[in-house]
């Protein structure tokens, strides 16, 4: 999901996850979540459509930058257990 991150923003990206108290196993998880909710999103949207829509797509054109990372928080909520950490860092 993140793998247009350069190494030092990975390392960023990390760290300040770290500092939240998540740590790499779980990010792990709450990143193959979110791959997993987005499949079974592009899917019902196929349905709808009465085509396949593949999951990048409906990502890339439907949810967008900021509802593709709302996906992640959602997916870390329930992999830490901890509040919304979208909204807490702000």
């Amino acid at each position: 999901m993140f793998s247009f991150l350069t190494p030092a923003q990975r390392a960023t990206l990390s760290a300040n996850l770290a500092a939240r108290g998540v740590d790499e196993a779980q990010f792990e998880q709450a990143q193959r979540l979110a791959k997993e909710m987005g499949e079974q999103l592009a899917r019902a949207y196929g349905d709808v459509l009465g085509r396949a829509v593949e999951p990048l797509d409906f990502v890339r054109d439907v949810l967008g930058v900021e509802m593709a990372g709302r996906l992640l928080v959602c997916a870390l909520r329930e992999v830490t257990g901890r509040p919304d950490l979208y909204r807490d860092a702000f």
